[in-house]
């Protein structure tokens, strides 16, 4: 007889069982585990990212206030440069090219006064054309000259009528009537103008609140390698203006400055401030559209029968005799001729006569004539003059 009874499993396949639910609660418990250390991990890592995210949010609410900080700065540093921002003028009134109509001249101190205020006019109207908000810029005017010498010089060429005594009055009307503005007699001595223009132009133009510096010095050669230092920078060369009297001598016209002016009320005489051409009929006139834009070049010039250099037993400089006929002189100072262009044969652009057709001896020697009655300007600071080809006075023969 069978020990096991009928319908009663056997105690080993219960413990199989058994054994089996064992296992998957063990396998449950692990899954369980599992799962929640799973989700400890993803609680820290999301507490971590909370946190890092607070980080970010604070970093960044920082960056903002430092961002406005610095552009507040910069609003403030702005403001600084341009509360006390200034044009500054500097002249070398010594040179024929920057002297003063003698409509002003001949006034003292009221045309002293008036040459000022044309002068701050014109600068303004110039700012204007490519400067922000140039008429809330002051403007700093230096001019310097030997003022004996000057004055002298002026009488002798007709621009003064009167006393060398005169033209003090017109600097004290020309100093007194702007704050800024200074006409400053530099004495005599070589080079002394010069000088003066050199390292006030050296002090202002790393000056942040200096905007523009408008230049007077462009008849000498003396200046070419002084400013060539500064034509190659085009930050420095946007800043400045190439203030043109009469011609720009070739060696500053070819350094690159882009920006030039003409103060044609202010500087030289009544004719040349007529800029429209009044040819008398006895003075023949090439046809307009054969003549070139400047600069002027007039091949048929013979420049070479202004030398050689002539000396006295002192060894200075002397200008041989001319001979010419006070017809022809009336008639060349009514043409309106270029000294430049018929003498030496080009011309940078001035608003005189470049139309004509080679000249005869006759004019031409008026012409020279007439030239001669401006003083050099090396002769006038004192210096020696060697240029064959120096188309201005010397001394007398």
């Amino acid at each position: 007889m069978d020990g096991n009874p009928k319908g009663i499993t056997d105690i080993r396949e219960y413990r199989e069982r058994l054994e089996k639910l064992k296992t998957v609660d063990t396998q449950k418990e692990a899954l369980i585990n599992e799962l929640i250390d799973q989700l400890d991990e993803a609680r820290h890592d999301g507490q971590q990212s909370s946190l890092d995210l607070i980080s970010a949010r604070e970093e960044r609410r920082r960056y903002h206030e430092h961002a406005l900080e610095l552009k507040q700065a910069n609003l403030d540093l702005e403001s600084l440069m341009n509360k006390k921002a200034f044009v500054l003028v500097l002249i070398d009134a010594d040179a024929d090219d920057y002297i003063f109509h003698e409509k002003f001249l001949n006034k003292e101190e009221e045309g002293g006064k008036a040459a000022a205020d044309e002068m701050l006019l014109k600068i303004r109207e110039h700012m204007r054309s490519f400067m922000k908000d140039s008429d809330s810029v002051d403007v700093v005017v230096r001019a310097y000259a030997n003022l004996k010498g000057l004055g002298k010089a002026c009488v002798k060429n007709g621009k003064m009528k009167s006393s060398i005594g005169d033209l003090h009055l017109f600097a004290n009307g020309f100093t007194q009537r702007r704050a800024l503005f200074d006409f400053v007699d530099v004495g005599s001595g070589k080079e002394r103008a010069d000088h003066k223009i050199r390292e006030t132009f050296n002090l202002y133009i790393d000056n942040f609140q200096c905007k523009h510096i408008v230049l007077g010095c462009c008849h000498d050669t003396g200046y070419v390698p002084f400013l060539e230092q500064f034509a190659a920078n085009d930050s420095i060369c946007e800043r400045i203006t190439l203030l043109q009297g009469g011609t720009i001598e070739r060696g500053i016209a070819t350094l690159g400055f882009k920006r030039t002016l003409r103060l044609g009320t202010v500087f030289g005489s009544d004719e040349a401030n007529d800029f429209v051409v009044a040819t008398p009929p006895y003075l023949p006139t090439t046809p307009s559209s054969l003549v070139s834009k400047p600069p002027y070049i007039n091949p048929e010039i013979d420049s070479e029968r202004l030398g050689p250099v002539l000396r006295n037993e002192e060894g200075q400089r002397i200008d041989k005799k001319l001979f010419v006929t006070d017809a022809s002189v009336k008639a060349v100072r009514s043409g309106r001729l270029c000294h430049w262009f018929y003498l030496r044969g080009e011309c940078t652009g001035c608003p005189r006569l470049h139309t004509l057709p080679p000249l005869d001896l006759k004019t031409y020697n008026a012409v020279w004539f007439i030239s001669r009655q401006a003083l050099c300007n090396k002769i006038r600071k004192g210096k020696d003059c060697d240029d064959p080809k120096c188309i201005y006075g010397h001394r007398e023969y």
